[in-house]
């Protein structure tokens, strides 16, 4: 793809598996006038408005709202912001399977349960203990883990 020169440092661009297929490359010189180099900028932006903006020379605030009143932008925004969490979450699981370090193990259990798990009843009134930890899922109802070395 042809971009257009930043002279700021931005986020990395993101992997190619995670690109639209008919995404048009980023010509120098593109403005929010090209529905195409707007599309691009927020991909290669990760839905950020404001980075796009500044890919394509423009003011954040006119690029908003020509996206606001373009469903098909305003859906390739909302996609492109959708492509970050997607590789966070990636990090998350990988996190969660890894066997090697049982701390962040742990630690991404407790945020999925935390985060991901609230659409499952859990809430984020995780909280640690040295004897393990417990989950509350707001109802009064407590999930409580103790590691086997522990006693009571």
């Amino acid at each position: 793809m042809v971009r257009r020169p930043r002279s700021t440092v931005g986020p990395e661009e993101p992997l190619a598996e995670y690109l639209p297929p008919d995404l048009a490359p980023l010509p120098y010189g593109a403005s929010d006038d090209d529905e195409d180099a707007v599309r691009t900028a927020l991909y290669l932006n990760f839905g950020n408005v404001g980075l796009a903006a500044r890919a394509l020379g423009c003011a954040p605030g006119s690029l908003a709202r020509r996206i606001e009143l373009l469903p098909s932008l305003k859906a390739d925004r909302d996609a492109a912001r959708r492509m970050i969490v997607d590789q966070a979450e990636a990090v998350v699981v990988e996190e969660l399977l890894n066997t090697d370090d049982p701390t962040q193990r742990s630690e991404a259990a407790r945020f999925v349960l935390t985060s991901l798990g609230k659409a499952l009843g859990w809430g984020a009134q995780a909280t640690s203990q040295a004897a393990g930890f417990s989950l509350s899922d707001g109802s009064g109802r407590v999930l409580q883990v103790k590691w086997q070395s522990d006693s009571d």
